[in-house]
């Protein structure tokens, strides 16, 4: 099918989706449970990422073995443990290249995301952010962070998934930006765990795929056009063992997780302490 036609066909199943989840958020979720709500928003989030013309593949960089229903599973039954059972209660700590790292986590896993203010306006992905679950953060806001940190250790506390972004910004694999600590403070105060994930977006070759990376000057428009007219495109997200916070230092913690992560990339990068400033925002640049 010629790249043009792709892209038509694919926004216009995207636009329907979109509608859909507009009518469910409106109609169903005030007749539906936490728990139900958030089943429907994992297989939205499915939905979406097939619609885009992604696979979203997961797999073990840990000891113990995950994998992505509703794939075939053998070994050890004890180690069969996809994501969603993982990340109840804990943090959820990934790097960032793409306003596709949201879906991808949410479709193996719904979480709740910290994402800049500025995201709500943006055609179609801010209300499609705003759907799954994102905490909004206002950066000029002097008190902004810690209110978000109170916001994530009530959805922590509650037994629900929290998900953020350390870098602050989208870089491209394996180039890892320093990582902020700010927020991982709401993991340190509840005693949780924290998750490490490495997310990279391959072609069909198994190559880094650039269609995904939404980073510099790249626009949304620009980003989602690529993403459209793309195929074969694999999000695969790597799930490392889980890293205890309760007691640690924020900034060493961040500095552990950013060699987990690097390292789970499979390009480990030279340790930077990250910065003390700012907070964590999904799908900024």
């Amino acid at each position: 099918m010629p790249s043009f036609l792709r892209r038509m066909l694919r926004l216009s199943l995207l636009l329907m989706l979109a509608v859909a989840g507009f009518l469910i958020e409106l109609l169903v979720f005030p007749l539906l449970s936490p728990a139900a709500r958030r089943v429907v928003i994992r297989q939205w989030s499915r939905a979406l990422m097939r619609t885009c013309g992604l696979r979203v593949r997961v797999h073990a960089l840990g000891a113990g073995r995950v994998v992505e229903d509703p794939d075939p599973v053998t070994g050890d039954p004890a180690t069969r443990r996809r994501l969603e059972d993982l990340a109840p209660g804990r943090m959820l700590v990934a790097n960032h290249t793409s306003w596709l790292d949201i879906f991808a986590i949410n479709s193996l896993a719904t979480s709740a995301f910290v994402a800049k203010q500025e995201l709500r306006s943006w055609p179609l992905a801010g209300w499609l952010v705003a759907l799954a679950g994102t905490v909004f953060i206002e950066r000029s806001r002097r008190h902004a962070v810690h209110q978000v940190i109170q916001q994530l250790r009530e959805r922590i506390r509650s037994g629900f998934p929290v998900a953020v972004f350390p870098e602050a910004t989208t870089s491209i694999d394996p180039a890892l930006l320093p990582f902020h600590a700010n927020l991982l403070q709401a993991a340190i105060a509840e005693g949780a765990e924290v998750l490490p994930l490495a997310i990279r977006y391959l072609d069909a070759d198994g190559a880094p795929a650039m269609e995904a990376a939404y980073v510099g000057e790249t626009t949304f428009i620009q980003s989602l056009w690529m993403v459209l007219g793309a195929t074969g495109l694999v999000a695969s997200v790597g799930v490392m063992d889980a890293v205890p916070a309760a007691g640690r230092n924020r900034h060493e913690l961040a500095r552990e997780l950013r060699a987990l992560i690097s390292d789970g990339l499979g390009s480990p990068t030279p340790g930077t302490s990250p910065g003390t400033a700012g907070a964590f925002q999904a799908a900024s640049h």
